[in-house]
């Protein structure tokens, strides 16, 4: 949600009279849970053939239609309902992120946040011990677990358009490797673009389950093969053209990072690349606010989750031990797609 502040507003905030601090701590907090709420009742898919009253909604989603005028009017000022008379209507805005129907769709990110918010309330521990006891799923069940690959999916469909054409493997690449690749839908895109193109997406078993549905539903099945196992310890598939590391090293130690990376440049063919994608700080390059705020929030969150933090793209780079590392311009705030050769600069 992003909010229209009057001139008079602004003018209050840049003297710090605007007490900010009340609409991250209280509202921005509220909203965000409420909207977990509206999604998981159905409340956006009451809307999509046409305007109801609230008394319609209330029938549709089971709210008491007292307290459901406030969720309505929320959603209003944050720019995903409209309210005519006495009716409600999705505009564009939900429609493109809460409509099942659209390309673009977050309503399965937006229940795994859902997820997310019960561990929040264990941040101030994973704050004073550098992270939680254990890592959170090694107690996740199988419907977590769904969640989550279907999550990380809408997560992916959302960053694709923006990356696909730039690690689009060569035409004459055969084989990529994408570690941690969940619901493959990054490898998926890669074959469908590049026919002699064959993938290994290798991930833990839970995770690939919903991948293979995904994969078999395309037109590449028989070029994309899943890969249970960790590829932290286990050895990786060898004589690759392109490995994608995408949205791992943010849950990784430093250590763990320059290994992988060490070994996913071993496996690569001579003249091949990897590339990393991530949320990353980047301390040396001007950047706007949000950009500088979105990989500290994803850090504080892969904090809690598995004891994970937000990298610079300066320790990114550190890690390559002298390979070439090119930062591929994205219009994604707070996101950085590196391309590494697996050729040593002499």
């Amino acid at each position: 949600m992003v909010l229209r502040l009057t001139l008079l507003e602004r003018i209050l905030h840049r003297l710090h009279l605007l007490p900010t601090p009340i609409m991250d701590a209280f509202a921005g907090v509220l909203f965000g849970r409420a909207l977990v709420i509206a999604v998981r009742r159905g409340l956006f898919d009451a809307l999509a053939a046409a305007p109801l009253t609230e008394q319609q909604i209330s029938s549709s989603t089971r709210l008491h239609p007292h307290a459901l005028r406030l969720l309505l009017d929320a959603c209003v000022v944050g720019g995903y309902l409209a309210r005519e008379e006495s009716a409600y209507r999705i505009t564009s805005e939900g429609k493109k992120w809460f409509s099942k129907d659209s390309p673009e769709s977050l309503v399965n990110l937006i229940a795994y946040f859902e997820s997310l918010h019960g561990r929040w309330m264990n941040l101030e521990s994973s704050l004073e011990n550098g992270g939680p006891p254990r890592p959170y799923y090694e107690a996740f069940s199988e419907e977590e677990w769904r969640t989550y690959a279907l999550g990380m999916r809408d997560l992916a469909r959302l960053l694709l358009p923006h990356v696909i054409r730039r690690i689009t493997p060569a035409s004459e690449a055969r084989t990529l490797l994408d570690l941690g690749g969940s619901h493959g839908l990054y490898a998926i895109e890669c074959c469908r673009r590049r026919p002699h193109l064959r993938a290994t997406v290798m991930d833990f078993a839970p995770a690939l389950v919903h991948a293979a549905a995904l994969a078999r539903e395309s037109a590449v099945a028989g070029r994309v093969e899943l890969h249970a196992g960790n590829f932290l310890s286990e050895p990786l598939p060898p004589e690759q053209d392109v490995v994608l590391m995408f949205n791992i090293i943010h849950g990784l130690r430093e250590a763990e990072n320059r290994a992988l990376i060490a070994r996913a440049l071993a496996a690569l063919r001579p003249g091949g690349k990897l590339f990393i994608l991530d949320q990353m700080r980047d301390e040396k390059t001007p950047a706007s606010d949000l950009a500088r705020f979105i990989p500290l929030m994803v850090g504080l969150n892969l904090l809690n989750e598995i004891g994970g933090t937000a990298y610079s793209v300066q320790e990114v780079k550190s890690w390559c031990e002298g390979r070439r590392v090119k930062n591929v311009k994205l219009r994604l705030p707070g996101v950085v797609l590196l391309e590494v050769l697996e050729r040593v600069i002499s």
